[in-house]
C-alpha cells in the first residue's frame, strides 16, 4: 500500500449506475453524456492535475439523479443535465480563484 497526499485541488464524481428503467437511476437519467462532456471541458481548459472527473458508482440519492459530486468541497449537484455544465464549471473556476487567495494569503503569512 502507498499513501500519498490527493494529488487534485478537486475531483468531480457523477453516478453512472444504470438500473435501466426499472428503478430511477444516474445512468439511465443520461449522466455517461454528462461525464464525457465535464471530461472534455476540463481538458479543454488544462486542468490536467488540477481537476478530475471521474465515473462513479451509486451515490444513493437515485430519485434526484443524475448526481455529481464535488470533492473535498461538499458540493452536491442533483437533476444534473448538460446544460448545467457552465455553471459547474463557473463554480469550480470561482472555487479555483478562492484556492489561489488562499495559497497567497498563506505564503504572504509565512513571509515568501
Amino acid at each position: 500500500m502507498i499513501k500519498r497526499q490527493q494529488p487534485y485541488i478537486r475531483q468531480i464524481f457523477m453516478c453512472i449506475n444504470n438500473r435501466h428503467g426499472e428503478s430511477p437511476s444516474c445512468g439511465y437519467s443520461g449522466s455517461e453524456e454528462i461525464v464525457e462532456e465535464l471530461k472534455k471541458v476540463a481538458k479543454d481548459m488544462n486542468l490536467k492535475g488540477k481537476v478530475r472527473v471521474a465515473k462513479s458508482g451509486c451515490l444513493d440519492l437515485c430519485a434526484f439523479g443524475p448526481n455529481l459530486m464535488i470533492w473535498p468541497d461538499g458540493i452536491w449537484y442533483m437533476k444534473v443535465t448538460k446544460a448545467d455544465i457552465p455553471e459547474i464549471i463557473e463554480t469550480y473556476l470561482k472555487l479555483e480563484e478562492a484556492d489561489r487567495n488562499r495559497t497567497a494569503a498563506s505564503e504572504n503569512a509565512a513571509g515568501k
